[in-house]
């Protein structure tokens, strides 16, 4: 780094830092205005992980009692570099709003799409639903399910319920459905249920990239939720015919 230039000069220290905003903030000003950096970021703020002030690339500050390292040298470069990517694509991107762990995504056709993100977690939830699923989803990571407690394992089925869903602004029909935008001409007069996007990267920061170009794009994440709600729908209909009545256990799984 020159010496007529310092990222610490660049933080605003206004975003509250126990956000992902922040985190991608700090990397932000560690690039964008970098007379070193060009096309491709590739400065990493190392300074401020000394200070545990950057959770990235892991998500979150490891224990020092734990017997061996969360990722090895390689992993955690490659991390690095995956999120480099990501910083850089929501920076240049007028059309992506990051408010606290919050995202708000406009399409090229005008569609809005609204999530939440845990770094801590690797995860993207409904918007504002992180901090209400935050206990659950430790419980989750840690082994902790608690099933014989059964306010705990209802809020950690939520939880899983919650992980990969995402909020479009589709007009809702009732019960649950919501139409598909109107630049979907093939899809006119149809409806689907649920708003899920699975990852599909090598790591994390790779398919929240991939996850957020979908919803820029705006076409071919509406094509995924079309299968998806044709794949549920012949799911539906396997199982009453299977279990007319109702599965037997389904208390088990409340």
């Amino acid at each position: 780094m020159s010496k007529d230039f310092d990222g610490w000069d660049e933080i605003d220290w206004d975003i509250d830092i126990d956000s992902a905003r922040f985190q991608f903030h700090i990397i932000e000003a560690w690039n964008k205005n970098n007379p070193n950096v060009k096309d491709k970021w590739s400065q990493w703020p190392n300074q401020l992980g000394k200070l545990k002030l950057l959770l990235l690339p892991l998500g979150y500050h490891s224990s020092p009692w734990d017997k061996k390292p969360k990722l090895t040298d390689d992993e955690s470069e490659q991390l690095k570099r995956d999120w480099l990517k990501v910083a850089q694509y929501i920076s240049e991107t007028d059309s992506i709003e990051l408010d606290e762990n919050t995202f708000t995504v406009i399409g090229q056709h005008g569609s809005k799409f609204r999530f939440d993100i845990s770094l801590e977690f690797h995860r993207w939830l409904p918007p504002n639903s992180l901090d209400r699923h935050y206990t659950a989803l430790r419980n989750i990571r840690n082994g902790a399910r608690n099933k014989h407690v059964l306010g705990n394992h209802i809020a950690n089925l939520e939880a899983c319920l919650a992980t990969w869903e995402i909020e479009t602004n589709s007009e809702s029909i009732g019960f649950g459905f919501v139409s598909f935008p109107e630049h979907m001409t093939e899809y006119k007069n149809m409806e689907y249920q649920d708003a899920h996007i699975i990852p599909q990267g090598e790591s994390f920061p790779e398919s929240l990239l991939m996850m957020i170009q979908l919803l820029v794009e705006d076409v071919e994440v509406w094509n995924i939720l079309h299968q998806q709600e044709l794949a549920r729908r012949k799911s539906n209909e396997e199982f009453d015919k299977k279990w007319p009545n109702g599965r037997p256990d389904d208390w088990m799984y409340l």
